[in-house]
């Protein structure tokens, strides 16, 4: 897929990492995808850009001050209209825990909970208009969140980001859908919602989790435990590509999808 400027309202937009070292973890990442960085200005508070040749792929930044929160992901998704979004968040039944913010120049931002607790954040883009590359090597391919409240979820996403959801799959074994994103071609999906109820331990909350795209799942896996990481889920065979589920050495994750290239 060539190099995007845009996504509809409803899409992930972005996705970044709050992080305990964001100098270790930028050289982790950069090491392993290859991500160059591009450090704002400091009024920014410390955040940065990874980037991909040229193209901005994430975010990287210090986790808040004084919060005992474990390093992790966030995805963001794209509205027009962040205030009318918000208010649909509580109105759905999540939780807003913060904003929206107005961030100097690049667009408006919140944080909220969906129904099962999952973190995810909104974006209202102005000059910063997200993610420049997808579905190529060392880019985001896909994004999904394991909850355990799947009916819950079916209906918030749906009432919050104002797009259908359709169902892959519906039976007792597996559970799964897609958010439609009204603006995209036929057939093309950005994220996916799959009931984890009896997959998830009791200690992992529901979540969402971004897949990066590699040439080997295998031989990514490997070095990132070369470079201090952990594979949490060996990389697999599925009807849909092999992947695997990574670990950093900080504890957030990340997925890989095997790109056929």
């Amino acid at each position: 897929m060539p190099a995007i400027d845009s996504q509809p309202d409803g899409a992930p937009v972005w996705f970044d990492l709050s992080s305990s070292d964001p100098a270790a973890a930028a050289k982790f990442y950069g090491d392993l995808f290859g991500w160059g960085q591009y450090e704002l200005p400091v009024e920014f508070g410390g955040y940065s850009y990874f980037t991909y040749e040229g193209k901005m792929v994430a975010g990287l930044g210090p986790k808040p001050p004084g919060e005992e929160i474990p390093d992790i992901w966030c995805t963001y998704f794209q509205t027009s209209d962040i205030e009318k979004s918000v208010t649909q968040v509580a109105a759905a039944g999540g939780s807003v825990l913060a904003g929206p913010m107005d961030i100097p120049l690049q667009g408006f931002m919140a944080f909220a909970t969906d129904r099962a607790g999952a973190v995810f954040g909104l974006w209202q883009p102005r000059e910063h208009r997200g993610f420049g590359i997808f579905m190529e090597p060392s880019a985001p391919c896909y994004f999904e969140l394991q909850t355990t409240d799947y009916p819950a979820a079916l209906e918030f996403y749906r009432d919050v980001l104002g797009n259908p959801v359709i169902t892959v799959a519906d039976t007792d074994d597996f559970r799964y859908s897609q958010l439609a994103q009204q603006d995209l071609e036929a057939g093309e999906r950005h994220a996916g919602i799959v009931d984890a109820s009896k997959d998830l331990p009791p200690e992992v909350p529901s979540h969402w989790s971004v897949y990066i795209g590699v040439e080997s799942a295998d031989a990514t896996a490997a070095k990132a435990t070369e470079l201090g990481g952990t594979v949490v889920q060996a990389p697999e065979d599925t009807p849909h590509g092999r992947i695997a589920t990574l670990g950093d050495p900080w504890g957030a994750t990340i997925k890989l999808y095997q790109l056929k290239v």
